[in-house]
């Protein structure tokens, strides 16, 4: 007897730490996720305050290196310590992606342990209550009542309840019923849109591609990686578009490009919102630029020595534009003034520094006698002032907008503009001591842009397209003309599908949650009385709807006082 009753004793678990079980509870542990979740949080603030390395220079260690010698004026001793822990290159650390990767394994883990317990809520409710439950439960009612177990499954049924009788007996009859057990997924479909929104993103930092390129009209097509191969793509811009309407207002930006992988060609046609797709890339339209020109440089041999676009980058100086018209109102002048020199003034800084240029008009319309001025502009507080002096006179002083008589001409300073400008250095044919050369490019009264250069002859050169200039040295420039350009964003994100899946994912899931609430109910019926209790969510009331449907029944010890009153 004694060895049966040891035999049938029950069984002791073995002691010991159990690694997997604990770190399963730890990634199952509210807590924990708020840690985790607060972490990343703050990890993004750090990225987001502290400065962090461009892209393009993130692989170049010297462009690197010089960014960080920058930010050691504002950082000093402690700049070599942030780099150190990754605080300027936050989102690229490890430290940072393994973050992500713990909090992935974490909801994931999460999700799987949801399922089979809402998983058995939803397909395996309990169905039958201790007598007990009626009178703890924190959602309940009793009230008396004689019109049976029949009368209140019929109301329940009225309601969209699953109604099920679950006992009958001497204590009276049980009913369960439910409505929108379903609905109980909808938490587990919003962990499960997290979880797929997290490997989307894990997928396009991975596995994803996004670069932008400056390509303009008529240059050769660009590589799109930086390591050749079978699988290298070239973007080449056919026709960069800048649509205007009747008025000259900009309606359209578009671009015809061709992507070639090998033999194939993709032609199409892209813009910022209307992507182009070949070859499992989506090429945009990310910026238009119409500051490059096309320039041809021959030198005293006739060699061709430069033959390609002069890309000013978005560099502009600042000019003055300038209006003439005579006593009879005719308009002589009407542009820009490109800078001709410099009078570097007496310090060394260019903070006193004057730029210089000559006003040159016709004296009359189709005249070719020509009337000059010499203009001289610099910056001050902010505003552009330009003195003009000549035919006898001294400078005078302009401000935007001022006009001023000098003889029979009316000459006026319409404002400021500012045009593509650039230093070249090692410019073919330069007469400057470091071989330098400056180009502007502004616009005649037609609107025609031409392209003016310092630094190559004793003479400033103002090359208008198609008429090439030969220098005393014997070098000949010749402007082909603007050209047009396109910023061509080529992307691939493998990403993004498992993104908008999980999006929808968790505007389901929450519309369910919110919208569709469960309601689990258990009813009791005896003679001449009948309890209630239920479960939903402790926000909700739903004691009082128990309370409403004992009325609804015929019940009128059923409500309390200011049941009614809340419901009008």
């Amino acid at each position: 007897m004694a060895a049966t009753a040891q035999h049938a004793s029950p069984t002791l678990r073995p002691g010991g730490l159990d690694p997997l079980r604990s770190v399963w509870n730890l990634l199952t542990n509210v807590k924990f996720a708020l840690v985790l979740v607060g972490t990343a949080a703050f990890a993004g603030l750090l990225g987001v305050v502290f400065p962090q390395v461009p892209g393009p220079m993130r692989g170049n260690p010297a462009a690197r290196s010089a960014w960080l010698e920058l930010k050691r004026q504002d950082y000093g001793a402690l700049t070599d310590t942030m780099d150190g822990l990754g605080l300027f290159d936050v989102f690229h650390t490890a430290w940072f992606n393994g973050l992500w990767a713990v909090i992935i394994v974490s909801v994931t883990v999460c999700a799987v342990s949801r399922f089979r317990p809402t998983w058995r809520s939803v397909q395996q409710p309990v169905k039958q209550v201790g007598d007990a439950y009626f009178a703890t439960a924190h959602h309940r009612a009793s009230f008396s009542h004689a019109g049976g177990v029949e009368a209140v499954e019929g109301l329940l049924r009225r309601r969209h309840y699953r109604v099920e009788r679950t006992a009958k007996g001497d204590g009276g009859s049980q009913v369960f019923a439910e409505r929108f057990a379903w609905s109980q997924y909808g938490t587990f479909l919003s962990h499960l849109a997290l979880l797929m929104l997290l490997v989307g993103a894990l997928l396009t930092r991975f596995g994803g591609f996004d670069r932008t390129y400056v390509i303009a009209e008529g240059t050769p097509a660009a590589p799109v990686f930086d390591t050749p191969g079978p699988n290298q793509l070239f973007v080449r811009v056919v026709d960069a578009v800048r649509g205007r309407d009747a008025a000259g207002n900009i309606v359209d930006f578009h671009t015809q490009i061709e992507v070639r992988r090998g033999d194939q060609v993709v032609t199409c046609q892209t813009s910022v919102n209307d992507p182009c797709h070949a070859f499992g890339y989506r090429v945009h339209q990310a910026a238009f630029f119409d500051d490059i020109a096309r320039l041809r440089i021959t030198d005293p041999a006739g060699r061709v020595v430069y033959h390609d676009v002069l890309d000013f980058d978005s560099q502009t100086t600042a000019v003055p534009m300038m209006r003439v018209s005579n006593t009879a109102g005719a308009v002589l002048f009407d542009q820009a003034l490109p800078q001709m020199d410099t009078d570097p003034g007496a310090s060394p800084g260019r903070e006193d520094d004057v730029a210089l240029s000559s006003l040159v008009f016709p004296a009359s319309v189709g005249s070719t006698d020509l009337l000059a001025y010499v203009a001289a502009w610099r910056v001050i507080d902010g505003q552009l002032h330009i003195g003009i002096s000549g035919d006898g006179r001294g400078a005078v002083e302009m401000k935007p907008g001022d006009v001023l008589s000098f003889g029979d001409y009316r000459v006026e300073f319409v404002g400021a503009q500012a045009i593509p400008a650039l230093r070249i250095g090692d410019m073919p044919g330069s007469v400057s001591a470091d071989g330098s050369a400056t180009a502007q490019m502004p616009v005649d009264r037609s609107g025609s842009p031409y392209l003016f250069v310092t630094g190559v002859d004793a003479e400033n050169l103002a090359l208008e397209p198609g008429k090439p200039v030969t220098t005393s040295s014997g070098y000949t420039y010749a402007f082909e003309g603007r050209v047009e350009a396109s910023g061509v964003s080529v992307k691939r994100d493998p990403g993004g599908t498992f993104i908008w899946v999980a999006v929808g994912m968790a505007l389901v899931g929450l519309a369910i949650t919110f919208y569709v609430p469960r309601r689990r109910l258990w009813v009791k019926v005896t003679e001449g009385r009948m309890y209630m209790a239920g479960v939903a969510e402790r926000t909700t009331r739903f004691s009082r709807e128990l309370r409403l449907m004992g009325a609804e029944l015929g019940a009128r010890d059923a409500l309390l006082e200011g049941d009614v009153e809340r419901d009008a």
